[in-house]
Formats: structure tokens, sequence, C-alpha cells
């Protein structure tokens, strides 16, 4: 059984589990991913996965972080039923076409200006007749009742304490005669949340797999946050102003009027009038209402009293654009509720567009700000801000309450996990990378529980004993770059024993790299140089010996005159044009163009169906495009791409190429064993225990690349990029730990 971690993986969006077993494969929630450019990109390109392989889904509660592409997901080909509780997916009934409108809307106005510059128009993610088509593919289920979905495969949903219909998903999956049970805390709540009943405590399971938003955090205004709110509501009425809350409709939202009822009903705050400004927040509370079976003993007991939290004077719900833009004429005196909860879209950032220059105005952040978002540069105190092309001056207070987070705290995480017993090991998931790190040693530290922080995109192999990384044991502890964008590769023999693939090939349409992407070898390429010249001395056109002079008589510069063939190939000054002569002379005797040589006699005969020269203009589907850093942004550079590789460079190939490559060179399937050495000569060098090793570097304007053998011991590294930062410093923490093993 194999389980990938394509999102929530050192990041708080994206959640994505895929579960492999037998023939089968099933997703664990599929949602959007939120926060900075180059995650949100992920939501554009294309699944790492085929969605016409899909046989289920399984989604934990209906947050757009966790259920916001499965509309992209059926337009892809995903045709199974998708498993959620009932009031999940009664609230994925206005989630998901909420959010395709907002694709749609989002789309229309990029393209608006993108007609007036006559440049291509875009698509949006999916449509609603795409949401509409995904909500005939629920299944709705139970809290406590185990179900087989597939042969081999039964689930439990258990309350998680989250939000209304948020499940914690016990997995059974049975192959070969053992039995694996994995479970997904999707996201936790706290005990004693408002509204929801406290998340249920499980004691046995295999592999758990847990969220650390605040894993690494208390929420110290918990205790009073009831009295927090109450001061902050006072503070800005008695100012004069508007106060701003961005709140997610589903859950904060109503979180927070049960706060206010309350406030309200001791007299703790003045009768004020409060504005929910989403019709998603207003249709969600709808869906609250239906679910009352839901809610926790005091919240029933509100409402028997006839004290609903959803209902009180002063408690106005807009629907329409006109009654939104109205409220911004409010100058003062009101509570404006609106999404999103980071600030990142939707009907606040107006609100906030005509308050944040306001000083008596305030803004209070109840939930989650992930980096990159508007949210999180107002609570790291900017001065400035952006919105809708416009900067705005911060001048209103900015307030946060964390005690509001519908996000289990540490404390609240390390109490759950502690229930469990014989746990063979349990990944930390959905949080930044430097809180899932500290929170998994501080799950061993406590609890003495093994921990992973998986990376995202990277797959685990899993049995009923034993957890394996695909990959080499301990080197994916390594510290990888974060610029760093390609794949890496490592085979014992012909064993692959570590295959990880990291950043964009395409930054611009979000196409993840894979490890099928083609590369730029860049002046990597010339090992193929010396092959295709080896090729032609095995026939007695010439030796490696051969003075350059005798090769190529016609336009041979006078300072190549007395070079030999190897000495073209040694490293140093002018390695480019000496390289672009031996193609001269491979021209010369093979009577065909360099490329065309290359592809016939190297290429072609070892199954390097992925190599070759190409083109600028005929690259082919899934090359991975150059990139150069430019402070915070990547350039795209095509300069990486050659107009037309050859011997000096150029060449685009894949890991598993290669690979096929060193087999047959050093196997003796391409050039004759008396002339093999003359190639590997300038790419020798020894190893720290004094083994012999052949390792090609290639870097170029947005490209690099390092692939290496050691004949003795048959291990081999490749690692190609598609930029310039990391490659050398993963190469020498990779042929460390090799030398130690």
């Amino acid at each position: 059984m194999q389980l990938e971690f394509l999102g929530a993986a050192e990041t708080v969006s994206g959640s994505c589990f895929l579960l492999r077993f037998g023939i089968y494969q099933v997703l664990v929630d599929c949602g959007m991913f939120h926060g900075p450019r180059e995650l949100k990109e992920r939501n554009y390109g294309s699944f790492p996965f085929n969605p016409l392989e899909i046989d289920a889904v399984i989604l934990t509660h209906a947050h757009i972080d966790h259920s916001g592409l499965l509309p992209k997901l059926v337009k892809h080909g995903f045709s199974g039923p998708i498993y959620a509780t009932d009031a999940t997916a009664d609230l994925c009934t206005i989630m998901l076409p909420d959010s395709a409108y907002i694709q749609e809307a989002e789309v229309e106005r990029k393209n608006r200006r993108l007609s007036r510059q006559g440049k291509p128009l875009l698509e949006p993610i999916y449509t609603k007749a795409d949401a509409d088509k995904t909500l005939a593919q629920f299944r709705p289920m139970v809290y406590d009742e185990r179900v087989e979905i597939l042969p081999g495969l039964a689930i439990r949903m258990r309350d998680a304490g989250h939000i209304l219909g948020a499940a914690l998903v016990e997995v059974w999956v049975t192959e070969e005669g053992g039995t694996v049970k994995l479970v997904f805390s999707g996201d936790m709540g706290n005990l004693d949340q408002p509204i929801v009943q406290d998340p249920t405590f499980l004691q046995d399971a295999d592999y758990v797999i847990v969220e650390s938003t605040y894993g690494t955090r208390l929420h110290q205004d918990r205790e009073n946050r009831r009295e927090r709110l109450a001061e902050v509501v006072r503070e800005t009425m008695a100012r004069g102003g508007n106060l701003l809350i961005p709140a997610f409709a589903l859950g904060r939202t109503q979180d927070l009027l049960h706060e206010l009822r309350k406030l309200l009903d001791v007299g703790e705050i003045p009768p004020v009038k409060v504005y929910v400004d989403s019709p998603l927040a207003t249709s969600a509370t709808e869906i609250f209402r239906k679910h009352q079976a839901f809610f926790d003993f005091e919240t029933r007991t509100m409402l028997e009293e006839g004290r609903s939290p959803f209902e009180f004077a002063g408690l106005h719900y807009t629907q329409s654009v006109e009654d939104s833009k109205r409220l911004n004429d409010i100058r003062g005196g009101a509570i404006i509720i609106s999404a999103s909860g980071m600030c990142d879209a939707g009907r606040i950032k107006h609100h906030l567009r005509h308050n944040l220059w306001r000083p008596e105005a305030a803004v209070l952040l109840i939930g989650y700000q992930a980096e990159g978002t508007l949210g999180r540069q107002l609570q790291d105190g900017a001065k400035e801000v952006r919105i809708h092309g416009e900067q705005v001056r911060v001048r209103a207070k900015i307030h946060t309450i964390t005690g509001f987070s519908a996000h289990g705290d540490r404390e609240a995480l390390m109490g759950w996990l502690g229930e469990f017993k014989d746990v063979k090991r349990v990944f930390v998931v959905h949080g930044e990378k430097s809180v899932a790190r500290e929170f998994a040693q501080d799950i061993t530290d406590k609890l003495g529980l093994r921990t992973i922080v998986p990376r995202l995109d990277e797959v685990f192999e899993l049995s009923p004993n034993t957890v394996e990384r695909l990959g080499v044991a301990g080197f994916s502890e390594a510290q990888i770059d974060p610029a760093f964008a390609g794949v890496i590769k490592v085979w014992e023999g012909q064993e692959q024993i570590f295959s990880g693939t990291y950043g964009f090939a395409s930054r611009r349409f979000a196409v993840p790299n894979t490890s099928n992407t083609r590369f730029n070898m860049a002046s990597g390429s010339r090992i193929f140089t010396a092959v295709a010249a080896a090729l032609l001395a095995d026939e007695g056109k010439f030796t490696f010996n051969t003075p350059a002079l005798c090769c190529l008589r016609d336009g041979l510069p006078p300072w190549a005159r007395d070079l030999t063939i190897a000495e073209l190939f040694s490293d140093g000054e002018g390695l480019e044009q000496r390289l672009e002569l031996v193609g001269r002379i491979v021209e010369a005797h093979a009577e065909e163009p360099f490329a065309a040589f290359a592809a016939a006699r190297i290429f072609t005969p070892v199954g390097m169906a992925s190599t070759g020269y190409y083109l600028l203009n005929q690259l082919p589907e899934g090359t991975a495009v150059g990139y150069l850093s430019s402070g915070s942004e990547w350039v795209e550079n095509i300069l990486a791409v050659p107009l037309q590789g050859g011997p000096s460079g150029g060449a685009y190939t894949t890991a598993d190429d290669l690979h096929r490559f060193w087999w047959a060179l050093l196997g003796g399937d391409l050039v004759s064993e008396a002339v093999l050495p003359e190639v590997l000569r300038p790419f020798a060098s020894r190893t720290r225990n004094g083994l012999t090793s052949y390792t090609v570097w290639g870097t170029g304007p947005g490209s690099s690349m390092v692939t290496s053998v050691i004949p003795a011991l048959e291990q081999e590294v490749t690692i190609l990029s598609n930029g310039e930062a990391g490659t050398g410093d993963i190469y020498q923490t990779l042929m460390d730990f090799l030398e130690k093993r």
C-alpha cells in the first residue's frame, strides 16, 4: 500500500492524500491551495495522478482547502462516489457552487484585461456546471458507522469537533491477508467549541495522519476570548468606527454569532448592528439550523430557550451586491462579518478598502492567517497593503484573537494523540514547515511516538509492520533548498532507492515537475558528444589521439591544429568552442547532422525515448522551462532553451533515460572496451574511500544537473533541475550519505 502526500504537506492548504492499494486508488480530500503564489498556481496545473483512475474520494469536511478541487477532479474525468457526512454533503451544495462562481468571476475579470491587450484568454479552474455535477456524486454517511466502500477498504467517520459535519476518518485496508489501519484527523477542533460536539478520541491505529496548524501554539485567548471580543467591540464603538471581522462563511461566522448573542444577552456589549455580509454564510447558517442534532448541549439549550445564536435584535444578513455596497456608506457603529477569513477574496476586501485608512475603525482577525495572504500582512503589522490594484494605508486598529480558532491547539492535539496505543508512525501534516517539524519533535519527545513530516508530493510504502519512504532512509530528512525545482533519483544496481520531485516544470501554468519531466542538460550533454566521437573511433574513422588537423581540414581554427580529439574534451578554457569542433568532426565523418547521429546511434539503441536535441519551438510536452531567480520573483529564461541543441549542450533528458544510458555505456553496449576509458577520462574522479566515480556536471542559464556513478558499488545519483539553486548541495549531501552506507 502506498500513501502519497499531494497537499497539506509542509503547508496548511490543498489537503489531498492518495491511497493506492491493490488495483484501487482512493483520495482523502481534494482541496484548493491558498497562500503564496507558487502554491496557488498548483490549482491550475494537472493533477499528479489520472482522475479517471481514482475509484473513490473520502471527504473530511466542507472547507474549500479540503473540498475545493473536487469539481476540477470531476471535470477531468472522475466519476466515482464521494463519501462524506450528510452535513458535509449539504454544506458542499453551497460551498462548491460558490467556489465555482469565484473562479468564473475572477477569470472574467482577468480576461477583460487580457482581451484589451490582445493576449490569449484564460479558462476557470472549473465552472458551476462542474460543481453541480460533482454534487450528484456525494454519498452521505453518518457518524460512527463502519462501511466497506471498496473490496479491501472500509471506513468510519467520527466527529472531529471542527465545524458542522467535520470528520476524522478511520480507514482499514486489507491486502495480501494483512490489514492496516490509518486514521486521518482532517481538521481537529478543541474541547468546548461553541455549537459543535467535542472531538472523538480513538485508541487504535497503525498510522495516524494528524494536522498541525496550531501544533506549536496554545490559544492563549481561549478562556477569555468572549471578554476580549467584548473589549474590542466596546473600544471600536466608543471611537465611532466600524469593526470588520474577516471570517470563514462556514463555521467561524456561526461561532462568532453565538458569542455575540451571549454578550448581548448579559449586557457586556451595547446594542449594535451586526451585518453578516456573505450570501454563503447566510446559506451555511440555514444548513446549521437544519442539522441541530449535531449541536452541543449548550447550543441546543439556547435554542430551546428561544435564544437562537443565528437570530437576534440588530442582526442583518445581506444578500445582494447592492446591499453589500451600501455598507460602505456606514462610517461607524457597525460590526461587519464577511468572508474570506484570510482576506484573500470575497466582499471583505471591499470593506477593508473603505475602512482600513480610517483610524477610528478596527479589524479583528479570529482565524488562522496563512503566509502570503492579505490577512497575514495585516496581522504582521503592514503599514500599507494593496487591494484591487490600489495601495491602501493601514490606520485602523488590527486585533487578533486566536481563541476563536476551530483548530485544536498544541494541548488539544497532544491530548488526542496521547490516547493512541502502539502507533507505528505519526505523519504530521497541515502546518507550515517550521511548525510541522517542531510539533513532530514535540510528539516524539513527550509521547514517545515516531513521526515523519512528509514533503509535498512525497510517497510512502506502508505495511502492517513497516513504513518506508520510496527513497533512502535518512537522506529524505536532508535539507532541500526551498528554491530547488527538479527531480532527484538514486539507484543501487537496478533498484531505485530514492525518487523525489520538487517545484514546477512550468510556474506560469502550475505544472509540477514529475519523475518523467525532461530537463535541459546544458553543458552536461558533452557526455553524449564524447560517446558520438567514440562510436566513430570504433569504426576506425580516427582515434582519440588523432590530431584534429587530420580529422577536419576545412575551417579548422589555428588554436586547434595541434590538439587531439581527447584534448578537445578536457576541462578548461574554451570548452564550448572545442565541443562544437568535435561536433563538426562527427558530422564530417558520419555524413549527417550531429543531433540526428546522436539520436540514431545513442538514444534509440539505448531506449532513451525521452531524450533528444529539440528546437526552441518544438519542445515536447513534459519539458521543464528554465527559471532564474530575480529577488523574490522567478523569471522564465528562454536562454535555458537553446535555439538548436548540439555538441556543446542543449540535450533534454529524464532521470530514467540517464539511468539507461549509464548501464548501456558501462555495460559495453555502446562503445568498445578499448575506447570506453577515453570517453570516461574527463569525468573520472576519486571518492573519499578511494573508489573511482564518473560525474557529469551541467550548468546553464536557468538549468543545472549532475549525474554520477560509482561502478564498484553500482551506485548512481542523478539530479536534474530547471533552476540553478541547490543542485550542488543536494548532490554533496547524497554522496556523503552513500559513502557511509
